[in-house]
């Protein structure tokens, strides 16, 4: 129950009692008893009662938003080069799109900046760049919100990063990871969805493509927990649910490091509702951690790393999330603003579906057959493809 629920309560109660008072006084005056109240004094007093019983039992609506958390995209090298050939920017994404229709808005990395350069080097280069053109896929497939911080955010200069977050925000996608200072790259980012407000913070192993030698103010970095907990502690008042990102981990491996495994119990301790990580192009095993999940690594999503099946094995998770919103339509007959919005009574985690899926084209992932899936799922110890707390 919101505080201007409680507040209305409060007030209607005081009224009750004030009446109770006034009517007690005039008993003794008048040696009346309560049973010798006139009827049209009884009536307001219960009256008043009614209204605070309302306002205390006020109709609530539950709501449901559903969004997808994919592993690292990366729209550069041969997966560009293969967009090329076919003429087509949404290839990568061709054989995912009743899933991704399924939902309200998709979350995914981002590991290849955008620049007014379409250059891109179609094999072997460890320098990303993703052609404007390659966008399309991701607006088209409802990707709401990408993460920016990772060991290639600057790929292509502080010049390419500002570009990155300016083309994002020109196609409706939101971004955080990197600012032009830390706070900035510390602030969340938030995407709505059927009145549930759900925010996302998060960081980076490194902050160039060195294995986290070089710091800088431009990338939020993992090993800063003060800033992640301030950033979580400051979501309190406007969110919903709280996700916390990390790219970070030892590549090619299945177990978390330590320093992910900081980060994402840090998360948790300060408030984080769900931890997603990236960066090892395997996927990692899972961890429920007071009663939170962590999925330390989902793999590869978009990526041209097919010298091996487990580069070429990502997961996708399928969340869903609810809330009950209060409304007051009941009391007063018309919706409020605050009633449009929901109250600030936190979301709960429904169900997480876990999807394996498979690479191919060096570009395009596809949803595992059931052979596939459970030989993916095992690999980390998972058996049942749906978690529901």
């Amino acid at each position: 129950m919101n505080r201007q629920t409680l507040i209305k309560i409060a007030v209607a109660l005081l009224f009750a009692l004030a009446i109770i008072f006034g009517l007690s006084q005039r008993d003794k005056q008048n040696t009346h008893t309560l049973e010798n109240v006139p009827s049209s004094a009884q009536d307001n007093l219960d009256a008043y009662f009614q209204k605070a019983h309302d306002l205390a039992a006020q109709q609530q609506q539950k709501t449901t938003a559903t969004f997808l958390a994919v592993g690292d995209i990366m729209l550069s090298r041969s997966v560009a080069l293969a967009i090329q050939k076919a003429g087509d920017p949404a290839l990568p994404f061709s054989k995912m799109t009743d899933i991704f229709r399924s939902v309200d808005f998709s979350f995914g990395n981002l590991e290849s900046p955008f620049s007014d350069n379409n250059h891109f080097n179609p094999s072997g280069s460890m320098v990303f760049n993703a052609p404007k053109d390659n966008i399309k896929g991701l607006v088209d497939n409802r990707f709401k919100i990408l993460f920016l911080a990772n060991n290639h955010a600057l790929d292509q200069g502080i010049k390419g990063l500002d570009y990155t977050k300016k083309y994002l925000d020109e196609n409706g996608i939101r971004h955080f990871g990197t600012g032009d200072n830390l706070d900035e790259a510390w602030q969340a980012a938030i995407v709505g969805a059927n009145g549930i407000k759900i925010c996302f913070t998060g960081a980076s192993y490194a902050s160039v493509n060195d294995n986290g030698k070089t710091t800088n103010n431009y990338v939020a970095r993992i090993e800063d927990l003060s800033h992640l907990k301030s950033s979580i502690l400051n979501l309190k008042s406007s969110c919903d649910f709280t996700v916390a990102v990390m790219h970070a981990g030892t590549e090619y491996t299945r177990k978390p490091n330590q320093a992910e495994m900081n980060f994402a119990h840090a998360a948790i301790d300060a408030g984080a509702d769900l931890v997603i990580g990236g960066h090892p192009h395997w996927i990692q095993t899972t961890e429920e951690y007071k009663g939170k999940y962590i999925f330390y690594s989902l793999g590869n999503f978009i990526f041209d790393q097919e010298w091996s099946q487990d580069t070429k094995e990502g997961l996708i998770l399928k969340i869903q999330v609810s809330k009950n919103q209060v409304s007051s339509k009941a009391i007063s007959g018309a919706a409020t603003a605050e009633d449009l919005q929901g109250s600030r009574m936190a979301a709960t985690l429904d169900k997480i579906e876990l999807i394996p899926v498979v690479i191919e084209n060096y570009s395009t992932p596809r949803p595992a057959t059931p052979e596939e899936a459970k030989a993916i799922l095992d690999k980390i110890g998972v058996t049942e493809s749906v978690i529901e707390p």
